[in-house]
């Protein structure tokens, strides 16, 4: 039997007192490529293992000063360079108690003198190739040690980023919000100012263009009579002013609003059934709660976009609006009994319902949609209420 190439260039030290089986042991193994130490002693043995360590010791049990045994020990005790060398006892001694002592001192394997080639050979190279094992076992453990800590710190430096990036994000979408939020306000102010500025100025304008035309013909009508038809087409068509910059204020901002979320959601109602043909029931309860300014826009606004998407897309023939109001939050609830949707796979440019979401998102409510197809639709939107 011949060692395999990976296992040729090993250094196996040979240790007995004995020069003959020295020589035989030697003549065994060198034949085969390994490299060959010998020691004659067993304290010569651990100074040869300290200072230059093996690949396989073969170590006689009788030696002179320190045994086998005794050597073996030392070599596997505190870890030292030798404690990973394999060891192979060379024994004429048979009996199994000798061989379990042996074992126990930490060697590996045992041959028997005389020694016999193949058995010297087979032996050796089995424990050595074992050896190789181990050791490119020890290696890859440590590899692959090394390769899980660098994935563990790569997996806190991707964990940090995430969190990170996160938080950037959720920074990120407040900023916005509140922009949104910002605009919104923005834009509510501009309405309601604009709608009082055709209220007040253009509307009372046109009421005194008005009078102006009706003094006009209590004076010259009897005089000229082709002027009261003038007159009376003039009187007509500023009525008709009247009523479109009256629309275009209600539209923008409904005056009612200043008198109550209450009487703005009767208003509305009102409208949607004169609109829609739709039969709309309105329910509330406020208690004795008041709500803030930016509160009852935003359930005006709410309840308006959810009647005018029951009217383009719900193919309704009954709706319900519901407000109920508690010290700390107000809720909001529209039904119908329409063909429904899913939520889930709404289109993603639904800017009615986004608007919804945003407006509640940006006063820390929340807005709940449950829908099927063929089925009725509730939206539920839940705001927290000013502290008093």
């Amino acid at each position: 039997m011949s060692m395999s190439p990976p296992l040729r260039d090993r250094t196996i030290l040979i240790v007995d007192d004995t020069p003959a089986n020295l020589t035989l042991a030697v003549a065994m193994l060198q034949r085969h490529g390994v490299r060959l130490a010998v020691a004659h002693s067993g304290a010569e043995a651990l100074r040869r293992v300290a200072f230059a360590p093996p690949d396989l010791i073969l170590l006689d049990v009788m030696l002179p000063g320190i045994d086998g045994f005794d050597v073996c020990r030392a070599l596997k005790a505190g870890g030292g360079p030798g404690a990973d060398v394999p060891v192979i006892f060379m024994t004429a001694l048979s009996g199994t108690a000798d061989k379990l002592a042996g074992f126990a001192a930490g060697a590996v394997d045992y041959v028997t003198k005389p020694l016999q080639a193949e058995e010297v050979v087979a032996r050796v190279s089995t424990h050595l190739r074992l050896a190789a094992m181990q050791a490119e076992l020890v290696r890859q453990n440590a590899l692959l040690e090394t390769e899980n800590r660098e994935r563990r710190v790569a997996e806190r430096v991707l964990q940090q980023y995430r969190d990170s990036l996160e938080l950037q994000v959720a920074e990120r979408t407040a900023e916005l919000r509140e922009l949104s939020a910002h605009r919104e306000r923005v834009r509510e102010d501009e309405r309601k100012h604009i709608a009082r500025e055709l209220h007040d100025e253009l509307g009372q304008s046109l009421t005194a263009l008005r009078m102006q035309a009706a003094l006009l013909r209590v004076r010259f009508g009897a005089d000229i009579p082709d002027i009261n038809d003038q007159v009376r087409a003039m009187t007509e068509l500023v009525d008709r002013t009247i009523g479109v910059v009256r629309n275009v204020a209600t539209s923008l901002r409904p005056t009612v609003l200043d008198m109550g979320i209450g009487s703005a959601l009767e208003w509305l109602v009102d409208e949607f059934r004169r609109h829609s043909g739709l039969d709309c029931s309105l329910t509330l309860d406020l208690g004795e709660v008041q709500l803030g300014e930016r509160q009852a826009v935003a359930v005006f606004r709410i309840a308006q976009e959810s009647l005018t998407n029951v009217a383009r897309h719900a193919d309704a023939s009954e709706t319900a609006v519901a407000l109920r109001c508690t010290a700390g939050a107000c809720e909001l609830q529209v039904d119908d009994d329409g063909r429904g949707f899913d939520p889930a796979s709404a289109r993603p440019h639904s800017f009615g319902l986004l608007g919804i979401r945003e407006r509640a998102l940006s006063l820390g409510g929340q807005v709940s949609i449950a829908s099927r197809p063929g089925g009725p639709t509730r939206i539920v939107v839940r705001l927290p209420l000013d502290p008093a």
